[in-house]
């Protein structure tokens, strides 16, 4: 059966056999942030529920347009989950400054479950460090579809439309990823022993590259700092690290880099209560022929303390040709969701939850768009 750690272990035992992770969701109810520390040798189970898309909703929904609410009967009768509504309201309340209208919840909640698998798979795979140091081995997200139309922990819904997190997690499953922490880091001050009072409070920033071939490639290495709060769209970079060429290792992660984020322009705060500076950093493995093999945007959390910019101010632009869309913008941009703008027949995207920073346009296909316009949500997109 499974989970089973066997040598007369308990089951849940991080260094044999496998486990089922649920103390995201269920459980302790731990903040995704901590899928490092709830790592195990092979992850047989965890999740994060998230909305369906919205055409399976109003299909449940039908014609009763009354119940077109996310606390409505229906949609209570269409999510199984023990204790669903708090649940889904800690994890959204705790991370995001959210609307309640339902194309607004159902986009939270798939951003939220894109973030929190992604996050999953991102931390994981940086424990596979190489021979003798393999501390996790794998991790079977539960789950990839649904047998009825519902809210679930499913990232394709019952009529086979996957959510946003089937997209973030397919990133983070590619050959080559890139990934980042960053953790703040509070020293009290030796000179006044007995109070807390004197402090400096910095961030600490680690990077590394995964391999998952079975050979050593050579890459480079591309990292930047964008101010999401600069005055001018022309200050918004702050900091831009030299090329590095670096190894990444065969089947293995491969640490890259770990420092101060002062490095990368974020001052030292002496009170806990300074409002810390909006710094995302932007790391990316290019090829030899500088094609992006792996991007990967850190932005400081939890997203409810960020104060977006106005859409009008983000320099965002959608460009169309048949079924290719182009997306670049002057500021950084969090978890973007694209749909066909007339509500039409629908399009198949090749990407979704994009993060978007200035200098890096992303090109997604969209098969059936036919050259229609394209509709996108984000963070700060004024909806809440």
């Amino acid at each position: 059966g499974s989970p089973y750690s066997g040598f007369g272990k308990r089951t849940n035992d991080r260094t044999y056999g496998d486990l089922h992770q649920w103390n995201v969701w269920h459980g302790s109810q731990e903040p995704w942030h901590n899928w490092d520390k709830l790592s195990g040798r092979f992850v047989s189970e965890f999740g994060m529920q998230g909305y369906p898309d919205i055409r399976t909703v109003d299909y449940w929904v039908g014609q009763d347009k009354a119940e077109r609410y996310p606390q409505s009967r229906t949609m209570n009768n269409h999510n199984k989950a023990d204790g669903f509504e708090r649940r889904l309201e800690l994890y959204l309340m705790e991370n995001f400054k959210h609307a309640f209208d339902i194309e607004s919840y159902v986009y939270y909640t798939q951003v939220m479950q894109a973030e929190t698998l992604s996050s999953a798979y991102r931390l994981w795979r940086r424990n596979w460090r190489g021979k003798g140091k393999e501390y996790t081995a794998g991790a079977l997200v539960w789950q990839i579809n649904d047998c009825w139309p519902v809210t679930s922990w499913a990232i394709v819904d019952y009529f086979l439309r996957p959510k946003p997190a089937y997209f973030s997690i397919k990133r983070e499953l590619r050959p080559f990823t890139v990934g980042m922490t960053r953790k703040e880091v509070i020293t009290y001050s030796p000179n006044h022993p007995n109070t807390r009072a004197h402090l400096t409070a910095d961030y600490s920033l680690e990077i590394w590259g995964t391999n998952s071939t079975l050979e050593e490639k050579t890459v480079t290495l591309d990292v930047k700092t964008f101010d999401l709060n600069a005055p001018d769209a022309s200050q918004v970079l702050v900091y831009e690290m030299p090329h590095k060429e670096v190894k990444l290792a065969a089947n293995a992660s491969t640490e890259l880099f770990k420092g101060s984020l002062v490095e990368f322009g974020q001052p030292l705060r002496t009170k806990q209560s300074e409002v810390p500076r909006t710094l995302i950093v932007s790391a990316r493995l290019l090829d030899s022929d500088g094609t992006v093999l792996a991007r990967y945007a850190n932005w400081p959390e939890p997203f409810k303390f960020v104060h977006f910019p106005a859409p009008s101010e983000l320099g965002f632009k959608i460009a169309v040709d048949g079924d290719s869309v182009t997306l670049s913008t002057d500021r950084p941009m969090k978890g973007i969701v694209l749909d066909v703008a007339d509500g039409g027949e629908e399009a198949k995207w090749t990407d979704q939850a994009i993060d978007l920073v200035p200098g890096d346009p992303q090109t997604v296909t969209a098969k059936g768009l036919n050259g229609r316009e394209v509709k996108a949500r984000y963070l700060g997109d004024g909806s809440a």
